[in-house]
């Protein structure tokens, strides 16, 4: 079958991905952090099963949307998921050096759920997973090392709840400082990596790969990525301050060189034929999106032609929304955020137009109704103009201006409970977000 894609469809799974039992510690959904819960399923490979049924449910609403008679080929659906959606009881799949990486196996699972067969035009983000390779966890969890800091943290944490006036700020700084010095002497390193499966040929800028399955990794870790302490008195956990991310180098750009290596830009080639003849996208996870990752190399990518630029900017969060200097999309360009920790403002289960953070853009929430701490969120915005220069600040450089979106093109699904949910997530079934449904974007003019 021949590919002629020159429209996209944008599809946001709003599923909270926070733990259960939340304790907030400051403003999570800024400088804060919260202690909690991971839920889970204790093996491995049900936990993943559970976990891609889950996906599937909200995947098949959002294909018994789409309009009936859609050409073939003629337009991309691009389903993204939260990060965090992949994780174990005591947060990262933790695995000992000799065994396969779990997110090989949860790569092959997602593409036996989403054949090509029945997702024929979809390529799907779906969201991340953290992951461990540590010998012995049991060792870990109770060395020293990792036993003062979790005591100072919990400490810390406990007597922030208590207080109040001025002295609750110092507290809250003295936490945010502690764990900070504790992400430069780690315990273990952790990988959060954004797991696509596409059923659209997935290749680099530079070379064809023609792949069906990849991973683009995080290296900005937050102070909330992880429980401060597990609310259930579990001690075997993986907490924020016992972790660390891997060192990505972007001292030469940010594309892909192979399916699994750590860079963010990847490429479909739509065929010499076709209008675009290819598109670039590229995923920055959470807090890489608020330290500008992708922009900070628009003006020195090794793009293989002086026309290539970032096409379609993918943000999978749990705990961030689309900012305006970090937009590094270019003109026509797309920016579509799906988040798992907070909505946008307090409308639940409607289409919004209008400005979040600065940007103009197309937003929906979903709240749990039972339980408001909660939440989620899509975004969508366009390019008008795009950002003048990789630093935002330096003089000369501009930020992107977006185009005015129409809201009637965006809509909101509801989500069937089905059983998997509540073993694997605290805040209900989610919601589906179709921007574009009736009327697709065109990829450029």
């Amino acid at each position: 079958m021949s590919q002629s894609y020159a429209k996209i469809r944008f599809i946001g799974y709003a599923i909270p991905t926070t733990p259960a039992n939340m304790v907030a510690i400051g403003n999570p959904n800024g400088p804060g952090a919260v202690a909690g819960t991971y839920l889970g399923l204790a093996d491995f490979q049900a936990d993943v099963r559970a976990r891609i049924a889950v996906l599937k449910n909200a995947a098949e609403v959002a294909k018994a949307a789409l309009p009936l008679g859609e050409a073939p080929g003629s337009v991309l659906n691009l389903f993204v998921a939260p990060e965090f959606y992949f994780h174990g009881t005591q947060g990262p799949y933790l695995y000992g050096h000799g065994d396969p990486d779990p997110a090989d196996f949860i790569l092959d699972q997602l593409r036996l759920a989403f054949p090509a067969s029945d997702y024929p035009d979809w390529t799907l983000v779906c969201g991340s997973a953290i992951t461990s390779r540590v010998q012995d966890m049991a060792s870990i969890a109770v060395a020293n090392n990792t036993t003062v800091r979790n005591d100072v943290v919990r400490a810390l944490s406990e007597q922030w709840l208590a207080s109040y006036g001025p002295l609750n700020g110092v507290i809250f700084d003295m936490l945010v400082n502690f764990i900070k010095n504790c992400h430069g002497y780690p315990c273990m390193e952790v990988r959060n990596r954004a797991l696509i499966v596409s059923n659209v040929a997935l290749d680099t800028p530079t070379h064809s790969l023609g792949t069906d399955r990849m991973t683009c990794e995080k290296y900005f870790v937050s102070n909330e990525d992880f429980i401060l302490y597990d609310t259930t008195g579990r001690k075997d956990v993986v907490t924020e301050q016992m972790t660390a991310y891997p060192f990505i180098d972007l001292s030469h750009g940010d594309l892909k060189a192979t399916a699994k290596d750590k860079y963010a830009i990847f490429r479909q080639n739509y065929g010499p034929q076709n209008f675009p003849q290819y598109v670039d996208f590229g995923v920055e996870v959470c807090l890489d999106h608020s330290d500008v990752r992708l922009r900070r190399n628009i003006d020195n990518e090794p793009w293989p032609q002086p026309v290539d630029a970032l096409h379609v900017q993918i943000i999978p969060s749990c705990g961030m929304q689309i900012s305006a200097p970090s937009v590094a999309a270019d003109a026509m360009g797309f920016v579509f955020n799906c988040d798992g920790q907070y909505a946008l403002d307090a409308t639940n289960g409607t289409a919004n137009a209008g400005l979040q953070n600065g940007v103009q853009c197309l937003y929906a929430n979903y709240i749990d109704s039972t339980a408001p701490a909660y939440a989620g969120h899509t975004q969508l915005a366009r390019v008008q103009q795009p950002a003048v220069g990789c630093d935002p600040n330096r003089k000369g450089s501009s930020n992107a201006s977006f185009e005015t979106l129409a809201s009637e093109a965006t809509a909101v699904l509801a989500v069937p409970v089905i059983p998997d949910l509540a073993q694997c997530f605290a805040g209900g079934p989610g919601a589906v977000h179709i921007y574009g449904l009736q009327t697709p974007y065109n990829f450029y003019s």
